[in-house]
């Protein structure tokens, strides 16, 4: 009995698996939030907000002091473009760049992701075609290319090419 119970469970876990990926949004059809003016970031402590979409800076960032006068982005950030427009969404630490970043083109659609560290490239970077295909996918440690590269042509099919320290392996 107990055998026939974990075998449908198998089965049933299976069943959910198998239709799990249908049911999935993938990122490449990822949309832009709507942010406008008012917007409230989750700033930090220590920090406050500054800007908004038709600021002078073109950004929401938050903001923090130092005793020698010093003015540092701290936290979540929301780049605009012109049209006031949400173009990029990320971290800044210390002024740099941090964790993974999402960007996005001036109809909203998602156009990459990049992960950062100390404003560097640092993980996966990802870029999509117009129609949300992948156009490539790169590897990054501490602003150099390593490992597979990997550029996708329209239909879909990859071209790996291997990196050791931002330069490409001879085969």
């Amino acid at each position: 009995m107990i055998r026939k119970m974990m075998m449908m469970q198998f089965a049933v876990a299976g069943l959910a698996l198998a239709q799990a990926p249908a049911q999935l949004p993938t990122l490449a059809l990822e949309k832009a939030p709507v942010v406008g003016a008012g917007y409230k970031l989750a700033c930090p402590a220590g920090t406050r907000q500054i800007g908004g979409p038709k600021s002078d800076f073109g950004a929401y960032a938050c903001l923090k002091s130092t005793v020698d006068g010093m003015r540092i982005m701290q936290g979540p950030m929301i780049s605009f473009d012109n049209a006031g427009k949400v173009v990029a969404i990320g971290t800044m630490e210390e002024s740099f760049r941090t964790g993974t970043w999402k960007f996005f083109d001036a109809a909203g659609n998602l156009t990459g992701t990049t992960s950062f560290l100390k404003g560097e490239y640092n993980g996966l970077r990802v870029e999509y075609q117009a129609d949300g295909k992948l156009k490539f996918e790169e590897n990054w440690v501490n602003g150099q290319r390593q490992g597979p590269q990997k550029t996708f042509d329209r239909a879909g099919l990859a071209t790996i090419t291997e990196y050791r320290n931002d330069r490409p392996v001879a085969k």
